[in-house]
Formats: C-alpha cells, sequence, structure tokens
C-alpha cells in the first residue's frame, strides 16, 4: 500500500529526459557569443537556482542579456523537442500512482503552456490534477507557486513526496514540510543531490516495485 497520496512531480530532468538538448541549447549559445563551450560535468556541476547563476558562470552578463538567453534557449529547445522522450519506467510510475488512486501535480520552473503542449504530446494529461508552471520564460517563483497551491488545497504534508531531480527541488520539499526523493541522471549532479541528505535513485524501478509504501 502506498502511504504518500499526493505526488508533486518536478518536469524537466524528472519526467522528460531533456539534459541533452539543454546543453546544446546552451552551447549553441555560447557559440553565437563566441564562448568556450561546456560538457555534461560541467553543466551539471553548475546547475543553480536562481538560473540567472547559472548563466553567469559562463556568460558576461554585461554583455548579454538574460531575456536575450532565455528567448534563445526556448528557440532552441523548441526546435529539438521531436527529440525529447520520457524517462525509462516514469510511465510506468506514473500509471503506479494513477492505480492507487494518488493526486499528482507537475511543479515546474519552465512555462505552464509548454509543459501541458508535451504533457498532450506524450499523452500524460489524464495523470495530473494541475500543473503548476511559470508564467514566463524566466523561471521564477517555483516555491511561491508550491506554498499558493498546497494552502490553497489544503494538501496534508505527511502524505505528500516531491520527486525532482535537482538540489531546488529538494529545496522546494524542504519549505513545504514534505519528504523527497531526487533522481540522478538529470539537470545536477549526483554529489550536489546527495548532499541534500534524501533519498537519490538512479532509476524508477526500486519505486514502481515498492513506491513509499
Amino acid at each position: 500500500m502506498i502511504t504518500k497520496k499526493y505526488i508533486v512531480w518536478d518536469w524537466n530532468g524528472t519526467i522528460i529526459d531533456d539534459v541533452g538538448i539543454a546543453l546544446d541549447a546552451v552551447n549553441d549559445m555560447l557559440r553565437e557569443k563566441k564562448r568556450p563551450e561546456i560538457t555534461l560535468e560541467q553543466y551539471r556541476q553548475a546547475m543553480d537556482t536562481p538560473i540567472l547563476r547559472f548563466y553567469e558562470r559562463f556568460f558576461d552578463m554585461e554583455e548579454t542579456d538574460f531575456d536575450w538567453i532565455a528567448e534563445r534557449f526556448q528557440e532552441y529547445y523548441e526546435a529539438h523537442k521531436r527529440e525529447l522522450s520520457l524517462h525509462e519506467g516514469v510511465e510506468d510510475l506514473l500509471r503506479r500512482f494513477e492505480q492507487e488512486g494518488c493526486h499528482q501535480i507537475i511543479l515546474s520552473s519552465s512555462a505552464t503552456r509548454i509543459i501541458e503542449q508535451h504533457v498532450k504530446r506524450f499523452g500524460l494529461t489524464h495523470y495530473f490534477d494541475a500543473v503548476l508552471g511559470a508564467n514566463d520564460l524566466l523561471a521564477a517563483g517555483k516555491i511561491e507557486r508550491a506554498v499558493d497551491y498546497f494552502t490553497q488545497q489544503k494538501i496534508p504534508r505527511d502524505e505528500t513526496v516531491m520527486i525532482g531531480d535537482c538540489v531546488h527541488d529538494y529545496e522546494v520539499s524542504h519549505t513545504l514540510g514534505i519528504d523527497c526523493v531526487l533522481m540522478s541522471g538529470g539537470h545536477q549532479d549526483l554529489a550536489s543531490l546527495k548532499a541534500c541528505g534524501c533519498p537519490v535513485l538512479s532509476g524508477y524501478q526500486p519505486m514502481i516495485r515498492s513506491p513509499f509504501g
């Protein structure tokens, strides 16, 4: 029996396997600005919230407008969206939670309209009660949106778990007072995830077999 009845999912790097496209988008912009490209390891080690801190490590922000970065990143991402795929096993876990009567929510720094397009494309719409994305491309306000939703819906904290792939997902869970499970292989390096002190998994099979029961 599953003891958690509310599952809060991050989207990028957690449900959708998009770190490769994200890295390519960053390197595309770096080439355009004639700056050195970065590796996947550098990308994951530098990942930070707010996302501006990530870009400050690789771009001269006195010469580069953050709005330009946000727009160019999204242009590249959209151009390559057909290359996106779900993480292995994630739909099996979504289905398992649905069968157990769990309420599932997406909480993301990505724009709501973009997430909803991809959720529909992958046939996942029926799994989710809500998509709590950003209103723009600037990836802001994830914690505030979560707090507002939990307050409005009166969600019991002890029956809720956050599943994500970044330290910020743990920070969200800590603010909400809920449990957290982090997945490696997304947008942040393993050492940073382990430093959070919550469970870190390399794939979804353990949760499919025994999810929080």
